[in-house]
């Protein structure tokens, strides 16, 4: 019997029914996009209401069976080159993995869920996309992420719900102010010139056009410039006290001096890959969005440069 998908995911718009939430995702996950749940499953990943990264993929590996666990190890190692492999575990990754070979099931039952915590948590360093790439595997596999928890299927699928509502229904102030919008938002204070729009700026009248039979005016001496008065100093805001004061709180370890996922997670922001490419449009990116770690260098720099020409304190090292 079909069902409405659009009604089911409208409940987890605002937090959603954390029981039935399991249930819920294995329907959607039937009918959504793979892109969008992938999207979702990010979003919970990163969010502060769920623990850390590399605790929730040790989880829900010992929680998996023995190709689910290959699966997992697969995405984490091909994340990382052979050099770091060799750190982690004793060097146990490196063995395993020499020349790029997957792993199989029975060799993925000899690792355990803290040996995966500790490779997830390098993964996490080196390359802060791992998240998506987990996320599109878990998307692919959604029966392997159920064991997530409650909470934070509720809050993957409240993700999807806002990336599937009709575009008449997803209008809200924060969406039409755009992303770098949102990001001054979350940083600068609301009465801030960096979050007002554009002032109308006069428009200088145009003189009437004379016919030929018209009496020409009698010049009129110009009149005297008026002094102007100087416009006022924005005020500038220490951009850095404030996310290191928001970092401080949050209880997570996020690299927001030199990532723009862990920038935008910090601020509260959706950090997945398609946010950040609607990022990379808004602000003119000229190059390959697929490149997404050259992308994400670019987008830091960029934003620091936005906040700094918009009244921003920035250390001078993390901008042009």
């Amino acid at each position: 019997m079909a069902f409405d998908l659009g009604n089911l995911l409208s409940q987890y718009l605002g937090g959603g029914n954390q029981d039935r939430a399991a249930e819920d995702f294995d329907r959607v996950a039937q009918s959504a996009p793979r892109e969008t749940l992938a999207e979702g499953v990010a979003s919970a990943l990163r969010s502060n209401q769920t623990p850390p990264f590399p605790q929730v993929v040790s989880q829900l590996f010992g929680q998996s069976d023995a190709n689910g666990r290959a699966g997992m190890l697969n995405q984490l190692l091909g994340s990382l080159n052979p050099a770091v492999l060799s750190s982690v575990a004793g060097g146990m990754f490196g063995n395993m993995f020499g020349g790029g070979k997957q792993l199989s099931p029975e060799q993925a039952s000899q690792v355990s869920p803290e040996q995966v915590r500790e490779l997830a948590e390098k993964a996490e360093q080196q390359n802060p996309g791992i998240v998506d790439r987990m996320s599109a595997f878990y998307a692919e596999h959604p029966t392997l992420v159920k064991a997530i928890g409650g909470a934070a299927l509720a809050l993957a699928l409240g993700h999807v719900a806002q990336r599937m509502r009709p575009p008449s229904t997803n209008s809200n102030e924060g969406d039409n102010m755009g992303i770098l919008s949102n990001i001054f938002g979350k940083i600068f204070p609301k009465a801030h010139a960096a979050n007002k729009g554009p002032a109308a700026q006069p428009q200088a009248q145009a003189p009437a056009p004379s016919s030929p039979s018209a009496p020409q005016a009698q010049p009129q001496a110009a009149p005297q410039a008026q002094p102007q008065a100087a416009p006022a100093a924005m005020e500038q805001v220490d951009v850095e006290a404030i996310l290191t004061q928001m970092q401080a709180s949050s209880g997570q370890q996020l690299n927001w001096r030199s990532s723009i996922v862990d920038l935008m997670k910090l601020l509260g922001l959706d950090s997945s890959l398609q946010a950040r490419k609607e990022l990379a449009a808004e602000l003119h990116y000229t190059g390959d969005t697929g490149d997404s770690a050259k992308m994400n260098i670019w987008l830091h720099r960029q934003v620091m440069n936005k906040l700094a020409a918009n009244g921003g304190k920035v250390p001078a090292d993390l901008r042009d």
